[in-house]
């Protein structure tokens, strides 16, 4: 697997030979906006940057992720575009603009399956799809087998919450948690569908054609992404 050293810089772009991928901080009113620059010639489909602040509350950093993969809508970023990403960049506890520290870490995957960057951001951008793909076949398996039992709303929208919650941890990272979003959208889906006759099935058999379809096309988009979820384990050695 080709692996390229990325470059990263703070309140400037700074360049490299064998730069591929680069991250800006600009300082904005209120805070900080973040972006990502594409140098390659092919385009950038996923992406991982670590930012730590500078604000003496936490040494947690602040994660940004970008995958077409899993992030809907996402456009890849293309060769020579740079894209801002994040503003007013401000710690949640005190409401107070923060300033990045230097280095900025990166990685990046390439639509071609070549990977760029920090091995332990590319293995958590790795590590991302897999629990995506976990959580679409959890909820594949859900909606299917609720289809063919007649599960009451409330129940399947109470099996579909604990989903959610069990992921909704401040101890699980950032991609651990990613398939929460997953579960609260098809909540939200179930919630606002229309009451059928009485005596209709739920969920209604049109419904759950849908969401599995849709499920189905991730699951094998996930499958399909490179470099393959199998070979993750062999990312940086």
């Amino acid at each position: 697997m080709k692996t390229i050293i990325s470059v990263a810089s703070v309140f400037a772009c700074a360049c490299s030979l064998n730069a591929q991928i680069a991250a800006t901080v600009i300082p904005v009113p209120g805070g900080s906006e973040i972006g990502i620059r594409n140098d390659a010639a092919v385009g950038l489909v996923a992406f991982a940057i670590s930012v730590k602040l500078a604000d003496g509350v936490s040494d947690a950093p602040l994660m940004i992720y970008f995958d077409s993969a899993i992030d809907t809508p996402a456009r890849p970023v293309l060769p020579n575009e740079e894209r801002m990403l994040q503003r007013r960049i401000w710690r949640a506890e005190t409401k107070l603009p923060v300033v990045p520290e230097q280095p900025i870490v990166t990685a990046g995957i390439f639509a071609d399956g070549a990977a760029t960057g920090d091995t332990a951001l590319l293995r958590r951008l790795i590590l991302r799809r897999c629990n995506m793909l976990q959580a679409v076949e959890a909820a594949l398996g859900m909606l299917s087998d609720a289809g063919k039992h007649n599960v009451p709303r409330r129940q399947l929208i109470e099996q579909f919450r604990n989903m959610a919650d069990s992921v909704n941890h401040w101890y699980l990272p950032p991609e651990q948690q990613v398939g929460r979003s997953l579960y609260q959208s098809i909540i939200g889906k179930l919630m606002n569908l229309p009451e059928g006759p009485l005596g209709s099935p739920f969920p209604p058999t049109a419904f759950v054609e849908e969401e599995t379809a849709t499920l189905h096309r991730q699951r094998v988009a996930l499958l399909d992404s490179q470099p393959s979820l199998a070979d993750a384990a062999l990312i940086g050695r």
